[in-house]
């Protein structure tokens, strides 16, 4: 949709958005993918360059993905930004030169697009976007999975963009203040990991959310077709070094290691899809493949991909290598290019699992998790691309899981939106 169309077609909450953003001032807009937050947000930075005679800085910071696929693809072209616009990605924000002339330039307003990736109170680009919306007199944060595990992903969001009171307590004193933690030991050292709000701040906090943020879910009116979620059992017989690494330890003739607890989940999602990456023995800095047994997903594959376009989710490299081949052997036509894909010249798209933002797929109806990462907002944000406003199709999503394997573990925890950590916990009687 173009904005000129938006404007004449856009809903009622789109409206409200735009005079949100202007009110508040720092605020967000939490819209559901597919829902519309762009332009609402556009259409305010054009209210307040308006009243600044087209003297408005304006500064746009977001993943590489919705850079090139969203604000540069669609929304440049049609000229409808502020003259004075900045569109940068986070990855080149956080660069020294970058970082050093983005806090000397004094901007107007600061647009925080994907938001979720600032959720951290330790990275970089999250201390970059404390720092420059410190001081600029309009901060939006845009998100369509802006919680991804608990109530710590949105205050991180509120501090990083100088929200409300929120912005100038630090990560440690909401944790301190606010939070119930669960005290663990990791190398002789205790870590306090919170696990929510205390019931003390958890009405207040619950008002404050409310007042700066703006919501919009999915609703009735907007004949959105059913999705069905189906887990797909794959036939799986564990190998010795799946039972191995069930206890930890990684045993070959040429590499032997005791792995770390977190790791054990990652090797273990490996071999349940046949292979293990290990160290390169002669350069550390890569590493090698080790095959273990087939991977009776792709023989699935075989059996059971349509024709119909189907949007096909990895998440470790060798995944891409195997399905490729697999695909190109039994004749399906595929690629990694999501344009030639939505224009029907190929039948599958494989994508990797950290890919999905910023495009659609309202052409496609079904979506294959080949292999699940443990990031809920993946997930949400990668179905999203199908089952959106505009699909006119029942949408079938399947989740390929070996067997009796970590991962029947990966898809629970995804389910409960548990982080790596909390999964391992939860399930380490299980992997044991």
């Amino acid at each position: 949709m173009l904005y000129n169309e938006y404007l004449q077609n856009r809903k009622y909450y789109q409206l409200i958005g735009r005079d949100f953003l202007l009110e508040m001032k720092h605020a967000c807009l939490f819209y559901k993918p597919g829902k519309g937050k762009t332009y609402p947000c556009v259409e305010a930075a054009r209210a307040i360059d308006e009243s600044m005679n087209g003297k408005a800085r304006v500064l746009i910071l977001s993943t590489a993905d919705a850079v090139t696929k969203m604000w540069m693809s669609e929304i440049v072209p049609q000229h409808i930004l502020p003259k004075h616009t900045s569109i940068i990605t986070f990855t080149k924000a956080i660069q020294d030169a970058m970082r050093t002339v983005l806090l000397q330039t004094k901007f107007d307003i600061i647009i925080v697009d994907e938001s979720h990736k600032i959720k951290s109170h330790s990275s970089k680009i999250s201390k970059l976007v404390y720092l420059l919306t410190k001081k600029v007199p309009y901060a939006w944060a845009l998100s369509g999975t802006p919680r991804g595990n608990n109530d710590l992903d949105i205050f991180c969001q509120f501090h990083n963009m100088n929200i409300s009171k929120w912005g100038s307590i630090s990560y440690t004193q909401f944790v301190d203040t606010c939070c119930d933690v669960d005290k663990q030991f990791l190398r002789g050292m205790m870590i306090k990991k919170p696990i929510g709000i205390n019931d003390k701040y958890k009405a207040g906090w619950e008002r404050n959310i409310a007042m700066y943020t703006q919501r919009v879910d999915y609703e009735e009116d907007d004949n959105m077709p059913p999705c069905t979620i189906e887990q797909v059992s794959i036939p799986f017989k564990p190998s010795k070094e799946y039972l191995l690494a069930k206890q930890g330890v990684i045993d070959t003739p040429d590499y032997i290691t005791t792995l770390t607890k977190l790791s054990v989940t990652m090797k273990l999602q490996q071999l349940a899809n046949g292979f293990m990456y290990l160290p390169d023995p002669v350069d550390d800095t890569k590493r090698i493949v080790l095959d273990i047994q087939p991977n009776n997903k792709l023989e699935w594959l075989t059996n059971n991909l349509s024709n119909e376009p189907t949007l096909l989710v990895y998440k470790f490299e060798h995944d891409y290598n195997s399905i490729a081949k697999h695909l190109t052997n039994i004749g399906k036509s595929w690629t990694e290019d999501i344009e030639q894909f939505k224009k029907g010249k190929h039948n599958v798209l494989i994508l990797n699992c950290a890919r999905c933002e910023s495009f659609n797929l309202q052409m496609c109806a079904n979506v294959i998790f080949y292999t699940m990462d443990y990031s809920y907002i993946m997930y949400e944000q990668m179905m999203r691309r199908v089952h959106r406003m505009g699909q006119d199709k029942p949408v079938s999503v399947k989740i390929l899981i070996a067997e009796g394997t970590v991962e029947n573990q990966v898809w629970g925890a995804v389910q409960n939106k548990q982080t790596l950590s909390d999964m391992f916990y939860a399930i380490k009687e299980s992997v044991r």
